[in-house]
């Protein structure tokens, strides 16, 4: 699982408000198979926090830009977008943020040398990969591998509230297949999972196949389903 594929799937499918999965179309296709099911909703839950942590980056960008404006509201946008790079960078201690800067930008002002380069759109991507790959392994470290086991073979995790206060409403209720999920792309099953009042129980087993051809099965089955019907 990658960003892209992490967007498409949130892009292609919608929720209803059991939290059954159709393809987001005018059409009732639902998805009814439990692994794409469960692919789609940790598909889902990694969007949102890849979303989270962008915004978190377009705050930093729409503080220091409002300081500008404030400073120098005429200022020529091409002067702007030196200065604004100029500022972020300083704040935040990181250059590849070039193509984000433009974009917000691009929100309140129009100007050719607010497209995009490839090798910018490219870093955009490479930082949400990165906001990805790293949820994945916080994941699995501090939530499945961490935990001890009890004499019954089960673990347990204690949420705690500020991790909750954290999640988006949607994330709340995907946190399960999310977490099954991690453990699938780490070669652990999980399962026995439940979580109640913010406590987690669960036992983990070593996978027998790598999931790796399964979710290639996946994948293909839902482009095709995708393709059939949009």
């Amino acid at each position: 699982m990658n960003w892209k594929t992490c967007k498409i799937l949130n892009d292609k499918f919608k929720l209803d408000e059991k939290y059954n999965v159709f393809l987001n179309t005018e059409k009732n296709i639902e998805v009814t198979d439990g692994l794409e099911k469960g692919y789609i909703y940790a598909a889902m839950f990694f969007y949102d926090e890849i979303d989270k942590e962008m915004r978190k980056l377009e705050k930093i960008i729409g503080q220091e830009l409002d300081m500008i404006l404030l400073e120098s509201p005429e200022m020529d946008v091409g002067i702007m977008l030196i200065e604004l790079s100029r500022r972020v960078k300083s704040a935040i201690g990181d250059d590849s943020l070039e193509g984000l800067i433009k974009e917000v930008l691009a929100r309140s002002r129009k100007h050719i040398a607010l497209s995009l380069e490839p090798k910018e759109a490219e870093k955009l991507d490479f930082i949400k990969e990165s906001i990805l790959t790293e949820t994945i392994h916080n994941l699995y470290k501090t939530m499945l591998e961490k935990p001890e086991k009890d004499e019954d073979g089960y673990k347990k995790l204690a949420l705690t509230q500020s991790y909750a206060d954290k999640l988006t409403e949607r994330q709340k209720r995907l946190i399960t297949p999310a977490l099954k999920m991690v453990g699938f792309l780490n070669g652990i099953k999980v399962d026995s999972f439940e979580i109640k009042d913010f406590n987690a129980s669960f036992k983990l087993y070593a996978v027998a196949t790598p999931f790796a051809a399964k979710e290639e099965a996946i994948k293909k089955n839902l482009k095709k389903m995708i393709a059939e019907h949009t």
